[in-house]
């Protein structure tokens, strides 16, 4: 699965949970963010594998927003990926391409844009 193409609706659930956290504490970071979909890279990796996932060992600000990007994956999981009906339903690999695309783009609006880079680029495309 290509996660920009095949699961865009997926990648703008999740960054919106992010966005969503972030517009309520203007302290956050893209570390934040980066650590948020590590963990849940973590996690579905696990699942993928068919092992028990570890519990994630995240506090504060980093634990609330992987809460949201927990929530917005669950809501995914197991459905399909577009609103066609002959869609592929995300699994857990998926979704773990999808968070991997999100990783990279934290990487690379950090690079750009400094420590906000990412949040303050994807919160324009976020209502």
């Amino acid at each position: 699965m290509n996660p920009i193409t095949d699961a865009e609706d997926v990648l703008k659930t999740i960054e919106a949970a992010v966005i969503a956290v972030s517009r309520g504490h203007s302290e956050m970071s893209n570390y934040t963010a980066l650590r948020a979909y590590e963990g849940a890279i973590a996690h579905y990796n696990a699942l993928a594998r068919g092992h028990q996932p570890k519990p994630v060992a995240l506090s504060g600000l980093d634990g609330t927003t992987f809460e949201a990007v927990y929530n917005a994956c669950e809501e995914r999981l197991g459905k399909p990926v577009s609103d066609d009906p002959s869609a592929p339903v995300l699994n857990a690999e998926d979704l773990v391409a999808c968070l991997r695309r999100l990783r990279k783009s934290v990487e690379f609006w950090t690079k750009q844009g400094g420590r906000r880079g990412y949040i303050d680029f994807v919160a324009r495309f976020v209502s």
